[in-house]
């Protein structure tokens, strides 16, 4: 599905254009916090700083800004202080000020945020942490288009009910896509649940044809120094997935019940090692037996040993016009475990399985990534089952401040698996130019190549940017050569719109004209949010997980 979310609201906003300031501190970079003589200096004091989304200090004050500043709750000073990880009397640590500043701009409720030492003195220093709220109630208006589907409707979300970080979004959309008709979502989400360390979320969403439930409630890695983490989810799901054939849609009712649950701890800083185990139980009836899934009616105990590295750069014009952390480094795990069976229909088998990532800056403006994941179960005497390896690879090259060029890979392949398994190869896994759920497969490679352009011209809360684009890739099924397999391409021009009172997904307003090499034609306008895919990839610890068998079935 494809969405254009229209910020009904903020198209009123009427405001002076360009960027705006902090207020003025005698600052002190973050880098530089010893004193003359190499001793280490103290926190004094803490200050916090909170503006509402209009603020007379910035640039981006004007004559309406008042009235827009008394329909939003600005973020309650706790919701800021609980992620700080530094107090009055303690020795200052530049790693601890930076970290605590993406904490909070990854929490999605600022706009901006900034962690400034000032010196007061020869061995002290005040820690200003300055924020800026984003726009948290949007009345969306939905409205997608492409590969022959179309979706309007309308969304209402406060990613910041009251001040609290609580997030509550309702929505209703229509759906041409498989004549799928209204959609229906309730969510409701809370960071740090009564200002413990608990996340919690639960949603319900539904359609005449499948309805989806979900409560989870966990303790995440919130930072680089969390010494521990744990998730609890319980998933409940009913009614038909889609099947594509080369004759048409099939249904293929279901009724799916699943209970997963993890926990991890963590060692050493700032690399990380991870001891995980993870217990998953899943009850599953479908009506045509010739759609069982992999894993169907089995569940796991899997053990996993992980290792991380983190280091950070701050960027902006990579995918969009908000200041992003680029992170480098790797991530790596294996697992080992048992999987059985939990219901009528489940299997025995034993469980290996791998990831191993890596990213780095080999010059300035050149940054590389890349990924391998595989996994593989072993039935009695040693018989390989679903047996699954994935490859991804990312880079971009900053050519100039201005331009940005970006690519990516992705390959998904399968052998052994004697079960029912679809990957779609459309506009919204990475083949513009192609209608929906046109092409699938057992397998999927996707590569796509973009040249951004940001002018970083800006107009009242609104930024541009364009883009050129091309996209090649193909499914096939197991046993299909892959020499053998049609690669079908695209290639075509975009225009992007940013929303500098967000940040995100939110803030990318995505509008693609793609251009079908294979029929010769052009496939219309596509809206979409956000961009395609990012310029850089995040490092992020992973539980202990069967790889392969998320399958595209919605």
């Amino acid at each position: 599905m494809t969405i254009l979310r229209m910020f009904l609201l903020t198209c009123s906003v009427l405001c002076t254009g360009g960027t705006w300031t902090w207020a003025q501190l005698s600052s002190t970079p973050v880098d530089s916090l010893l004193d003359s003589e190499g001793l280490p200096r103290f926190i004094r004091s803490v200050h916090v700083d909170r503006s509402d989304v209009f603020d007379p200090r910035h640039q981006d004050w004007f004559f309406g800004a008042a009235v827009l500043n008394a329909l939003h709750v600005m973020t309650r000073e706790y919701i800021v202080t609980d992620e700080l990880l530094f107090h009055p009397g303690d020795e200052v640590d530049p790693d601890q000020l930076l970290e605590t500043e993406r904490v909070l701009r990854t929490s999605r409720l600022f706009s901006s945020v900034r962690v400034q030492p000032v010196l007061v003195g020869e061995d002290s220093v005040d820690i200003h942490v300055q924020t800026q709220d984003q726009w948290s109630l949007r009345p969306d208006l939905l409205f997608g288009t492409g590969g022959g589907v179309t979706n309007i409707g309308l969304r209402v979300s406060e990613l910041n009910l009251f001040g609290t970080g609580t997030n509550v979004m309702v929505q209703g959309l229509y759906r041409t896509e498989n004549s799928i008709g209204w959609e229906g979502a309730v969510q409701i989400s809370q960071r740090r649940l009564f200002r413990t360390q608990l996340d919690a979320t639960l949603r319900v969403q539904a359609t005449r044809f499948r309805t989806d439930q979900l409560l989870e409630i966990g303790q995440p890695y919130r930072n680089l120094t969390t010494p521990w983490a744990f998730s609890l989810r319980a998933d409940n799901a009913f009614g038909s997935d889609f099947a594509y054939r080369p004759t048409g849609t099939e249904l293929l009712p279901f009724h799916q019940r699943e209970i997963r649950g993890w926990l991890s701890q963590a060692y050493g800083s700032p690399d990380r090692l991870f001891m995980s185990a993870s217990v998953r139980l899943s009850d599953v009836q479908r009506a045509i037996p010739e759609s069982r899934q992999a894993f169907d009616n089995s569940g796991h105990v899997l053990v996993g040993f992980g290792s991380i590295r983190q280091e950070f750069a701050r960027s902006a014009f990579l995918d969009g016009y908000e200041t992003e952390d680029v992170m480098e480094g790797g991530w790596g795990a294996v697992t080992i475990g048992r999987v059985f069976a939990s219901a009528p229909g489940g299997q025995q088998m034993w469980y290996v399985g791998g990831t191993g990532e890596q990213s780095w800056f080999p010059s300035d403006n050149l940054y590389l990534f890349g990924s391998v994941s595989a996994g593989s179960g072993f039935a009695q005497g040693a018989q390989a089952r679903y047996t699954y390896l994935e490859v991804q690879g990312l880079s971009h090259w900053r050519l100039s401040d201005h331009v940005v060029l970006a690519a990516r890979v992705r390959t998904q392949t399968s052998w052994n698996w004697n079960a029912y398994r679809q990957l779609v190869l459309d506009f919204e896994s990475g083949l513009r130019g192609y209608n929906a759920n046109a092409l699938a497969g057992d397998n999927r490679a996707v590569a796509n190549v973009e040249w951004r352009w940001f002018p970083q011209w800006r107009w009242w809360v609104l930024g541009f940017s364009a883009a050129a684009f091309y996209d090649v890739g193909t499914v096939w099924n197991q046993g299909d050569p892959l020499h053998r397999t049609r690669l079908r391409s695209a290639i075509g021009l975009g225009f992007r719109l940013h929303n500098l009172k967000a940040s995100g997904g939110d803030a990318i307003f995505r509008f693609d004209f793609a251009y079908n090499l294979e029929d010769n034609s052009f496939s219309g306008l596509i809206f979409s949010t956000n961009q395609l895919f990012s310029a850089f990839a995040r490092h992020q610890y992973r539980a202990p997980d069967l790889l392969g068998y998320d399958l595209d079935v919605r």
